[in-house]
């Protein structure tokens, strides 16, 4: 039986409970980090890493999916599998690129025989979009260009100019860096230069690399393990961050001028972005964690996983401004827009806007079971410890994270689904977050002096 065959057979297993409606998810079983996030014949392209037989990670496919909005996701066969001697232990993450008709597909191949783990890098080619077919000089990056091949994964692959150039993941000294590849035809490759190498605090490895412009500005994307805290920042053991700098290509090297994280939530890993034929700079991520149990799986529904609501993005004043894409907007109406002295309270709606100037209290859920979102002397704080099943956290058992603002005036924009929290505030800083509750999910409260609220429901479609 095929890998889609038992999909098709087995996809009516899955408990539906928390799925959410407009976070894109699996038809069953685990997903992780989104691959070859690309548009490409008048449709995006989402590929993502794969389990499908279990809800716990295992050997990794590429499940595929494809949308003209970006928020309803038509199911495609699985992309790739792990049947050939260099990607056995699993096809693992990489990119996308349409040249011309083609849509190649830049993955790493993963062995691990006895310990022993070997990564290169490796192609697969279609001219459908659906169906892709392995190189057969794969693998195209390998031994022959490094000497570490056992933490050298997720390239990024891109066109400029004349050439194709591949940035590839990997780590010397207990330290990451991202390596970069250089190619004429893209089956023989050369090494080019190490682009950027993390200082002490900034993680031991730097997975899922991502590089475009924006606003002048070139922007490199990086997820690494174990970059230090530093005050709220960095909270995760596992964070996804972004390089502001320009690249300076003839010696390969990208030149940092200032690094902020992307996602101050829980629940935020491995970014992918795509420039659409709007010119829109679009980013999706995985909205779930490395070392935390996941309750899907707990209670044997049968999934695991989730993609955020993809984003905007746009480079003004000196910082990266994240939005939900204006898809996600054209799904609702306003039901009410008012002015509240002190207390407001409605049943949760799936999009709710709202301006305060000084602190504020803002609970999801029942009585018992909640998020809070609080701000208090300009220092917003998000805690999921009451909302649920507990998710339990090998490494960093608090479910609370935070960050400083500039300003007392603050704009939210949350986005409740089922069991996933986004929220963004002022357009810069964001908070992405699972939650399992026990009972049903309740209403939203909100305590702050004087503010403004707006909410939003689905259009009825007819």
């Amino acid at each position: 039986m095929t890998v889609n065959e038992w999909i098709k057979d087995n996809k009516a297993k899955v408990n539906n409970r928390y799925k959410p409606k407009f976070h894109f998810t699996a038809p069953i079983g685990w997903i992780n980090d989104p691959n070859g996030f690309v548009y490409f014949k008048g449709e995006y392209h989402l590929f993502y890493q794969y389990h499908p037989y279990s809800a716990k990670w295992g050997p990794m496919h590429w499940g595929h999916a494809k949308s003209s909005d970006l928020i309803h996701w038509e199911h495609l066969p699985v992309a790739l599998a792990p049947d050939q001697p260099y990607d056995k232990g699993g096809c693992f993450s990489g990119t996308a690129l349409a040249v011309d008709d083609e849509l190649i597909l830049m993955y790493t191949g993963h062995v691990d025989e006895n310990g022993k783990i070997r990564q290169v890098q490796c192609l697969a080619r279609s001219f459908d979009g659906i169906h892709f077919q392995k190189y057969e000089q794969n693998p195209v990056i390998d031994e022959r260009h490094v000497t570490n091949t056992t933490d050298f994964r997720d390239p990024k692959i891109f066109k400029r100019s004349d050439k194709y150039y591949s940035l590839v993941a990997s780590t010397e000294n207990n330290i990451g860096n991202v390596l970069l590849f250089e190619s004429d035809d893209l089956e023989n490759w050369m090494f080019k230069s190490v682009f950027l190498s993390a200082e002490k605090n900034q993680g031991k490895i730097w997975e899922c690399p991502d590089l475009f412009s924006l606003g002048g500005k070139d922007v490199l994307i990086v997820s690494p393990i174990a970059y230090q805290q530093d005050g709220f920042r960095f909270a995760n053991v596992n964070s996804s961050v972004w390089f502001i700098g320009e690249v300076d290509w003839e010696k390969g090297k990208f030149v940092t001028e200032t690094v902020e994280e992307i996602d101050s939530g829980l629940d935020f890993y491995a970014p992918q972005t795509l420039l659409d034929d709007k010119n829109r700079r679009i980013m999706i991520a995985w909205e779930q964690m490395w070392g935390r149990s996941i309750p899907t799986d707990d209670l044997g529904h049968n999934w695991a996983g989730s993609m955020t609501i993809p984003r905007q993005l746009t480079y003004k004043e000196g910082k990266i401004r994240q939005e939900f894409v204006s898809e996600f907007y054209d799904q609702f109406h306003l039901i009410d827009e008012k002015e509240v002295e002190n207390d407001f309270e409605t049943e949760i709606p799936p999009l709710l806007e709202a301006e305060f100037r000084g602190d504020f209290i803002l609970k999801i859920g029942t009585a018992d079971e909640y998020v809070e979102i609080s701000c208090a002397d300009q220092t917003i704080t998000v805690n999921r410890s009451q909302s649920g099943y507990l998710i339990k956290d090998g490494e960093n058992v608090s479910d609370i994270r935070q960050c400083q603002l500039s300003s007392e005036y603050v704009k939210i924009a949350l986005a409740t689904d089922v069991s996933t929290s986004d929220l963004i505030i002022n357009n810069d800083t964001v908070f992405s977050n699972t939650f399992y509750p026990k009972e049903e999910i309740g209403k939203i409260r909100i305590k702050s002096e004087q503010f403004i609220v707006s909410t939003y429901r689905e259009k009825i479609k007819i």
